[in-house]
């Protein structure tokens, strides 16, 4: 079969033309790995040379480092990605006090104290600050200040342009490297355009935060095109990635701070455009550090437990409100990250969804085939399995059933 010169040389057909052109270009027959004797010399007065310039480098760096001892302290934490603990990082962020507000706001009521806690974290977002909201107040724009005198290479907000998949590669390329910890922001129905980098990051182990929002139908007017149905689950099913729908502020600083602590896989933050209820029912240690768990108990039945409803992000709040229309014996789940939840052990997730208990309905504003595992087969799921559509959001949510009446209604049918 004729192999030179045609697309069969790309596949396996290909070793038996790698042979014969070894033979032709005249290297020795039968040798697997070919070096030969110039190009081993050549390198090995390259690697002298770059000897030399290596220890007169590691010279200067001591030297440096004697005379700047702070500056070589916070070089040699970002080198080793040191992130204050869990405890340190929930103590620098303030509690939320107001009322409604959505969690992309909250976001960037957090983001800022997460980046006085971690000098070496940066973020960035796809042409969309302005509604991302994850701008490092004082942190500095990055750039060179040739065409923009704001900009500075200190800077610690990237403008990645619209491109999001520049945007993730630049992130891996960050996180390679090793000195920055590092986010970037865009619509959650974006993400399929940096889906790709997503996946060499959770395949690599990096720490990459993604800050996704507009994250349901919710959006509203936008219409289909811009409203996520289907990219939650989308993005669940890719290995060692952490999504995390967060429902109010206190959840939100439990997401990023999920986020900074992880140190061998990527994490999504799935934020709302639209204004959720603070729900201060729920103590807030319980909902921060209910996130780290990927699931916990948002409210406790009274009773007798009769059944569980499950919600994330901004279904929660119909969850609570319907849970004590229903009855005493009613039990609610914050689970904001199945992956994180999945991870804990058999005690901690028999704790929260009891076997005993099978009458189960969780509710997201998403598809619903990835709920079934946590309801089973007998229970029910509220979201939706078609696109959008043009309306105000609570129009569309009303639509589709996403709404603490419906959630009664179907509880009831159990």
């Amino acid at each position: 079969e004729e192999v030179e010169g045609t697309n069969a040389g790309h596949g396996e057909a290909g070793v038996g033309y790698t042979k014969d052109a070894k033979v032709k270009i005249g290297l020795p027959e039968g040798t697997e790995w070919y070096v030969s004797e110039e190009t081993r010399a050549y390198f090995e007065a390259h690697k002298a040379a770059q000897k030399e310039k290596y220890d007169a480098w590691q010279t200067m760096y001591g030297e440096w480092k004697a005379a700047n001892p702070a500056l070589a302290k916070a070089l040699e934490d970002a080198k080793a990605d040191n992130t204050p603990s869990v405890e340190e990082l929930f103590a620098g962020i303030p509690v939320h006090e107001g009322g409604d507000i959505a969690t992309r706001i909250a976001g960037s009521n957090v983001i800022t104290p997460i980046a006085d806690m971690v000098p070496h974290y940066v973020s960035g977002s796809a042409d969309l600050h302005g509604s991302t909201k994850n701008l490092i107040k004082n942190g500095g724009d990055w750039g060179n200040s040739w065409n923009c005198e704001s900009k500075t290479y200190a800077g610690r907000n990237f403008y990645f342009g619209i491109r999001e998949h520049a945007m993730g590669s630049m992130l891996n390329g960050m996180e390679y490297f090793g000195l920055n910890r590092c986010s970037g922001a865009t619509f959650l129905v974006f993400a399929d355009y940096l889906r790709a980098t997503i996946r060499v990051a959770a395949l690599a182990e990096l720490p990459v935060g993604y800050i996704l929002t507009h994250d349901s139908v919710g959006v509203g007017e936008d219409g289909p095109t811009h409203q996520p149905v289907e990219t939650v689950s989308g993005l669940r099913v890719i290995p060692n990635l952490d999504v995390i729908r967060p429902a109010d502020p206190e959840e939100t600083a439990g997401a990023y701070v999920a986020n900074i602590d992880r140190k061998d896989g990527p994490t999504a933050l799935i934020l709302t455009r639209q204004n959720v209820r603070t729900l201060s029912e729920i103590p807030v240690e319980t909902r921060r550090y209910g996130v780290l768990k990927g699931a916990y108990v948002a409210k406790k039945e009274e009773g007798d437990l009769e059944m569980i409803l499950i919600a994330s992000g901004s279904e929660l709040q119909w969850a609570m409100d319907a849970a004590a229309e229903i009855g005493s014996g009613v039990r609610v789940v914050s689970m904001p990250c199945m992956e994180r939840f999945d991870r804990q052990d058999n005690a901690y997730k028999a704790e929260v969804l009891p076997a005993s208990c099978t009458k189960r309905v969780a509710i997201e504003a998403g598809v619903t085939p990835l709920w079934y595992k946590y309801v089973g087969l007998n229970g029910k799921v509220i979201g939706t399995d078609k696109f959008g559509f043009s309306a105000p959001g609570d129009t569309v949510m009303k639509e589709f059933g996403i709404t603490k009446d419906n959630l009664v209604s179907v509880a009831k049918t159990l």
